[in-house]
């Protein structure tokens, strides 16, 4: 919509009071920053998410459409900030009346509560009731969405992971370590045959998870089909030489009707998990696959730092890891900067909190740390994780080894049985 009504008529169609039945209503968190009257300006996002007008004059029907309105629940004031980050716009059309422009803008928490008879039971619709255009609202100068607060009887009607945690960690026969994973280096560019020769050596040397990357797509180079095959036959091999669990992740993250084919064959191959990247696909997704097959799902970063990056804009990286859980992710990529000194403790936790602490009836999702990782760091990554149950994918640090990827392999492995019982 984006008329930018900036007005208090009917106000009480657009807050909260007692008669409001919490167990109906999604409530999320903004982060706001405006240059207008806080409450006007959350009002404002109230109207824009859901219904701008309740009544419509001359209409034949005198219906009152205050049941479906946004209202605003609570609004904290944090003080005033002069730091301008977005360009102030007008529409500049009859509705919209910004008022005068200030030097300073008002910083507010604010928590607007959405009926779910707008968007019942789908994800994707609910995604967008909280969203949409709300970032484009001129009035805002920052504004990010931090997190969402629903009844457990809403959370019921969502099956969450299939296998999350527990189940990823049974299947590998893995409960007192992380588990060590290698995603496929180059990205692009090798053949079927070349990844196979490099996996190979890197499950010989004690990995139990290989991967293709995120930009691994299906090519002439190494057709989908092709590949997954002669990985399932390469990890049911290694599994029968060395006495341990192997597992394999296959990209599908493409368009909609060829990512589906590509899922139904990589069940019928014997591929233990799919990888796919909600803010390219869709939340909605890994719920599919979860709903169809029994793959595990693991749910890929592309794209999310667009989102989530800016600490002033966007959304939260907790709420998006805790949106991907719902939907069904057995397996979560953590933001970039998670076990590093660049993260707030805060915010460690509630990534953590999203990824794998309560949830109504929502399993726990397997937490994922990439980037950069070395056998080093394992006791500041099981610090920051909170405990031994997490994934590591490393590629450069196996790959650069000087003695080859199977020694680099192993090097993770040697280096966990050294300190482990220091954690």
């Amino acid at each position: 919509m984006s008329t930018e009504s900036l007005d208090r008529s009917n106000r009480d169609a657009y807050v909260w009071n007692g008669q409001c039945d919490p167990d109906h209503y999604v409530r999320a968190t903004y982060y706001l920053e405006t240059s207008v009257d806080p409450e006007l300006a959350a009002i404002g996002l109230a109207k824009e998410q859901s219904a701008t007008v309740v009544t419509i004059p001359g209409s034949r029907d005198s219906y009152d459409f205050s049941f479906w309105t946004a209202r605003v629940k609570s609004i904290e004031i944090l003080g005033k900030t002069s730091d301008t980050m977005l360009p102030s716009y007008s529409l500049h059309t009859p509705v919209y009346e910004l008022g005068d422009v200030q030097d300073e803008y008002w910083r507010v928490m604010a928590v607007i509560a959405y009926p779910i008879a707008n968007f019942e039971y789908s994800l994707t619709n609910l995604w967008n009731a909280i969203g949409a255009e709300a970032h484009r609202l001129g009035f805002f100068n920052a504004l990010k969405l931090l997190d969402i607060d629903v009844a457990e009887s809403y959370l019921e009607h969502f099956p969450g992971p299939t296998h999350g945690s527990e189940g990823i960690k049974d299947k590998l026969h893995v409960n007192s370590r992380p588990l060590f994973c290698r995603s496929a280096r180059p990205a692009v560019g090798l053949s079927t045959e070349q990844m196979l020769q490099i996996n190979e050596q890197v499950l010989r040397g004690g990995f139990d998870v290989i991967k293709d990357d995120e930009l691994t797509c299906d090519t002439p180079r190494s057709p989908f089909k092709e590949r997954v095959v002669r990985m399932v036959e390469l990890i049911k091999r290694i599994e029968d030489e060395t006495g341990e669990k192997k597992y394999y992740i296959a990209n599908v993250i493409d368009d909609h009707a060829k990512a589906f084919e590509f899922i139904d064959f990589a069940e019928k191959a014997g591929v233990d998990a799919v990888l796919v990247a909600p803010s390219i696909q869709g939340f909605a997704i890994a719920r599919e696959i979860s709903l169809r097959t029994n793959l595990a799902v693991l749910c890929h970063c592309s794209w999310q730092d667009a989102l989530t990056r800016h600490p002033r804009f966007g959304v939260s990286d907790a709420l998006f890891i805790k949106m991907q859980r719902i939907c069904g992710a057995d397996m979560i990529m953590l933001p970039g900067m998670f076990a590093t000194d660049a993260v707030d403790e805060r915010e460690a936790q509630a990534i953590m909190n999203a990824c794998s602490g309560p949830l109504g009836g929502i399993k726990p999702a397997f937490p994922i740390i990439a980037g950069g990782k070395t056998p080093d760091g394992f006791v500041h990554y099981a610090t920051a994780i909170g405990s031994t149950d997490f994934m590591i994918i490393a590629a450069t640090a196996v790959d650069t080894h000087p003695d080859g990827p199977e020694a680099g392999a192993r090097a993770f492995r040697e280096a966990w049985e050294k300190i482990k019982g220091g954690i």
